[in-house]
């Protein structure tokens, strides 16, 4: 891995947002920094947060991966003021049902099976590729792609893409777990508000963690079942030039 910049990029109300450059891939090609990045949920970000966005960072795309519901109940904020293109790609294909959600985790024993679980939906593959023919195009860049934490739905998206691009399984595993210290401040945060603290006791200690093994289990998973991440990729109905496209706007 190569760091020539900082990969952590602080906000004020911005969580968990991160550059995905500087990943070595298997045959010597680096992720270019600055044009690709992953976030916790951006609706709360204040005229500060924006304008570094816009103007440090030059976003020019989004990507959000929550639910309708979610977008409902948080809005985008500011992003619906400025010319940044939107777009909502819900990575929770039954809609986002917190009961339901709730249920599954008490039926898991770490996120790599809720992550398992979730690409296994009905809808997953069109949506993958929907985000991923995004991304492909340069024009869209810089992009940033983002759930409510940035860890779950938002590890899934960056684990498979930086997989696709040949980076090491060790290397997206050390990604998925810089989220770890963002949770810990996320779950101090609930903690002090009651409404919150009552939804937070609800879900397993598991889910409030980036643990290696969550991550490791996903990717072993998958490679076991379809051979690749790029196998799996082809089964949801991505073409091969989509990755190419893909390496072409990403790696140098």
């Amino acid at each position: 891995m190569t760091e020539l910049y900082s990969r952590h990029i602080s906000f004020e109300y911005v969580p968990n947002f991160r550059d995905l450059g500087g990943y070595r891939t298997r045959d010597g090609h680096t992720v270019t920094w600055r044009r690709l990045f992953r976030s916790g949920e951006l609706g709360n970000m204040t005229r500060s947060d924006f304008d570094r966005l816009t103007e440090e960072i030059g976003l020019t795309s989004v990507i959000d991966l929550r639910s309708s519901i979610e977008i409902e109940r948080h809005g985008i904020g500011l992003l619906s003021e400025a010319g940044i293109r939107y777009h909502s790609i819900s990575f929770i294909t039954g809609g986002g049902n917190r009961d339901e959600e709730e249920r599954l985790f008490r039926e898991f024993t770490n996120m790599g099976e809720f992550y398992l679980h979730l690409v296994q939906q009905k809808e997953f593959g069109k949506r993958i590729v929907e985000a991923l023919e995004i991304i492909a195009e340069p024009g869209n860049h810089p992009l940033v792609f983002n759930c409510a934490v940035g860890k779950d739905r938002t590890g899934i998206l960056a684990a498979i893409l930086l997989s696709v691009l040949g980076v090491e399984d060790e290397d997206i595993i050390e990604d998925y777990s810089l989220s770890n210290p963002y949770m810990e401040e996320l779950i101090n945060r609930m903690n002090n508000d009651a409404r919150m603290a009552e939804f937070a006791r609800r879900l397993p200690a598991y889910f409030w963690k980036a643990a290696p093994e969550s991550m490791a289990l996903f990717l072993s998973t998958l490679q076991r079942e379809y051979g690749s991440v790029r196998d799996f990729l082809s089964a949801q109905g991505v073409e091969p030039f989509l990755i190419q496209r893909l390496e072409s706007a990403l790696l140098t």
